[in-house]
C-alpha cells in the first residue's frame, strides 16, 4: 500500500478503519483466502463495536486481550460458549496478521494461508500493491442456499420465565432469508389463549 487511488482517502494506518481496507485489499488481490477474509471481518466487527467511534480505534497499541474479554463480559449472554471462543481466536489472528503486514514482514500471512497469486510469485512485497477503492470493491451478490460450510451460530432467545430457545443461524444472515425464519416461526405459533389454557391444565391432577 505504498500508493492510494486518487479517487479514494486512505484511512489513518493503524486505525480499526484501515484494518478492514487491508482486509478488502488482501481479499480483492488474493493475498488471502476469501473466506477467511470473510470471517475476520464479520468477527472483527462485532468485537471491535463494543466501542464507541470504534473504526478509530488505535489496533497497533490496542490492548487485544482487555478487549477481547471485556467484549466476553458484555455479550456472553448472546453467543454460545462455542461461538464466543471462535470470535475470539478469529479476532485475534486477524489483528496479529494486520500488525505484521504493517510491520512489513516477510511472513505476515498465517501459517496455512494460501492463494492463487501467492503462488505465482511468492517473493512479491507485502505492500506493493494498494488495496482496493471503495468504487473498486465488487461485493459477491448472497443468495437464498446456504452451503454446508458456512459457519453457524447458536443463539439464545428467553420465551418466557425459565423457557430458552436456541436459533443456529448462519454467520451471514440476508434481510430476505430473515424475513424467511419470521414467517416460518409464525406459522408454528398458536393462539395465545390456547397457550394459556394448556399451560394452565398442565399442572393439575386427573381426579381419580
Amino acid at each position: 500500500m505504498t500508493e492510494v487511488d486518487s479517487t479514494a482517502i486512505e484511512p489513518s494506518r493503524g486505525t480499526a478503519a484501515h484494518y478492514l481496507f487491508f482486509l478488502d485489499w488482501a481479499q480483492r488481490k488474493g493475498e488471502l483466502p476469501a473466506s477467511t477474509v470473510q470471517n475476520w471481518r464479520s468477527a472483527s466487527t462485532k468485537i471491535l463495536e463494543i466501542e464507541d467511534d470504534w473504526q478509530d480505534l488505535n489496533l497497533v497499541a490496542l490492548d487485544l486481550d482487555a478487549h477481547l474479554d471485556r467484549f466476553e463480559t458484555l455479550k456472553h449472554m448472546a453467543y454460545s460458549s462455542g461461538s464466543m471462543n471462535t470470535y475470539k481466536s478469529r479476532m485475534r489472528t486477524a489483528i496479529e496478521t494486520y500488525r505484521r503486514w504493517l510491520a512489513k514482514a516477510p511472513d505476515w500471512k498465517p501459517k496455512g494461508s494460501s492463494s492463487t497469486r501467492q503462488s505465482r510469485n511468492s517473493k512479491r512485497s507485502p505492500s506493493e500493491d494498494p488495496p482496493a477503492s471503495p468504487a473498486e470493491r465488487k461485493v459477491e451478490p448472497l443468495v437464498g442456499h446456504v452451503p454446508s460450510h458456512t459457519p453457524l451460530i447458536e443463539y439464545q432467545l428467553a420465551l418466557r420465565p425459565g423457557v430458552r430457545a436456541h436459533l443456529t443461524l448462519p454467520e451471514i444472515l440476508t434481510e430476505k432469508e430473515a424475513q424467511r425464519v419470521v414467517r416460518f416461526i409464525q406459522g408454528l405459533a398458536i393462539a395465545d389463549e390456547i397457550d394459556e389454557q394448556m399451560m394452565s391444565t398442565a399442572g393439575e391432577v386427573p381426579a381419580e
